[in-house]
């Protein structure tokens, strides 16, 4: 398993992800808390949809047009898409702030609908786009190439200099507009800067990261700093710093569990805001200290550097062979391997070859076991070749240990269950396996773990790369190098 300290080091697969994240939990909180402070906290959920729905209707211009999906250059007309949507409804919208009547939260609840019934239009209209709308719902942080996270931090570079840098006229604009009128020469340009970094940081947020993500590092982060602030400078910097603590935790979360990195963030965010409430609560009881100190062991303790564990000691089984079920596929996802030979795909498409036989991720991890255990001189065979009962076995060991006994099999039998082995192409590949290795005589498990591998794509790979790559990984766990 991770440990925190794993993911803070440049050289971890996934540490541009986690760099981006903090990137955005220390500009989004600073934006969110300007937008708090003029009682437009709304704008943070609106102002993403909307940017959102410019990113779908680019995509349905662009298969409007006859350009195919995936021809390149269809990510840089989203950003651009997503600016101009972001911009022009934020413009819209503090044009009927200063000429319209009615209630403002109403216009953004109804900007707020308007903007989310289009992006499910647009991707009815477009059904080629619906894989890109969808993963940039889930948010794509955790893929962000070197290219991306150089752009992300000149992005919002240039707004956390605008915004620290002219902090003193926003917050003067943001509680006194006639006050900041008479000190700074006029409220309307203040208003507009200020509009325009917030419309930037969410355009191009939500194209880096989707619109999950920045709400939530919008809002959460300042709902837990205004009840510890004491001031307008704590309330900004307390904002930021609580952001920065949300994503990393939020992402060793994320890596630890194997779950998604926005949706977690946004989770462990809300977590946070009830404790902040919760320790507030605590100490104007007095039990302050001895609460604080419990949780800091307690975070302590689950931030620990954990060991690795041991690899296998074949040593222990003695001369007994060992039997290979074949690999269960857990997972819903079709497993089986692109072919590399182009007359075996043409064989395919006549008919000649049937498109079962081609490799599977579960015949490459087996053949990888049988290799790397004939190598250490362990006698290994497959079970269903001596009896058929023994085609498929759960990871359960009881019923197949029983199977192994009525087949007449001795020795140790090695199940393996494939639970998670996902890529999309751009993304890494996650894979998760369970292995067992238990005594057919009495069915007691062995030895037991459960691997989860991340792999990084390197330019175009394929899934059988990707495979073959995380097959090793496994392999060098359970082994040794």
């Amino acid at each position: 398993m991770v440990s925190f300290w794993e993911i803070l080091s440049p050289s971890f697969l996934l540490f541009p992800a986690l760099l981006g994240s903090v990137i955005l939990a220390l500009v989004c909180p600073l934006v969110g808390a300007h937008l708090m402070l003029r009682r437009r906290m709304f704008l943070g959920l609106t102002l993403p949809q909307i940017a959102a729905c410019g990113v779908a209707c680019t995509f349905w211009l662009y298969h409007a047009l006859g350009l195919d999906h995936g021809s390149g250059g269809e990510r840089l007309l989203a950003m651009a898409g997503s600016l101009v949507f972001t911009l022009a409804g934020m413009g819209l919208l503090a044009y009927l702030d200063r000429h319209a009547t009615g209630s403002p939260e109403g216009r953004l609840a109804a900007a707020y609908a308007l903007a989310s019934a289009l992006t499910i239009l647009f991707i009815v209209f477009n059904p080629a786009g619906e894989v890109e709308i969808l993963n940039l719902l889930k948010g794509e942080v955790i893929s962000l190439s070197k290219e991306e996270l150089k752009l992300l931090a000149i992005v919002y570079g240039v707004v956390y200099l605008g915004l620290v840098l002219f902090r003193r006229e926003f917050l003067l604009n943001s509680f006194d507009r006639d006050l900041s009128f008479l000190l700074t020469g006029g409220s309307v340009q203040w208003n507009f800067w200020l509009y325009v970094l917030c419309g930037f940081s969410i355009a191009v947020g939500v194209i880096m990261a989707g619109p999950l993500l920045v709400f939530g590092f919008m809002v959460l982060p300042p709902l837990a700093a205004r009840t510890l602030a004491r001031g307008m400078g704590w309330f900004l910097g307390l904002s930021s710093l609580i952001g920065i603590a949300i994503a990393v935790l939020g992402f060793f979360i994320s890596v630890r569990l194997d779950l998604p990195l926005g949706p977690t963030d946004v989770a462990f965010g809300c977590v946070v805001i009830f404790a902040v409430y919760l320790v507030q609560a605590i100490w104007r009881r007095g039990h302050g200290p001895a609460s604080l100190l419990a949780l800091i062991i307690v975070l302590g303790s689950g931030c620990a550097v954990q060991r690795s564990p041991a690899p296998l000691d074949l040593a222990l089984l003695g001369q007994s062979a060992i039997w290979l079920v074949p690999v269960r596929n857990g997972t819903d996802s079709d497993l089986r391997l692109p072919s590399t030979n182009p007359l075996r795909s043409l064989a395919e498409m006549a008919g000649k070859i049937a498109p079962d036989s081609r490799l599977t991720v579960m015949d490459l991890l087996r053949d990888s076991l049988q290799r790397e255990l004939q190598q250490r001189q362990v006698k290994v065979d497959f079970a269903e070749a001596r009896d058929r009962r023994m085609q498929s076995s759960s990871i359960a060991g009881d019923g197949a240990a029983a199977n192994a006994r009525a087949a007449n099999l001795t020795g140790w039998l090695w199940l393996t269950e494939i639970r998670r082995w996902h890529s999309d192409g751009r993304s890494p590949l996650r894979a998760v396996v369970d292995m067992q290795l238990l005594r057919i005589a009495d069915g007691s498990v062995h030895w037991q773990r459960q691997f989860s591998k991340t792999v990084a794509p390197s330019g175009a790979a394929r899934l059988d790369e990707l495979s073959a790559d995380a097959v090793k990984a496994i392999m060098r766990d359970i082994f040794g190098a």
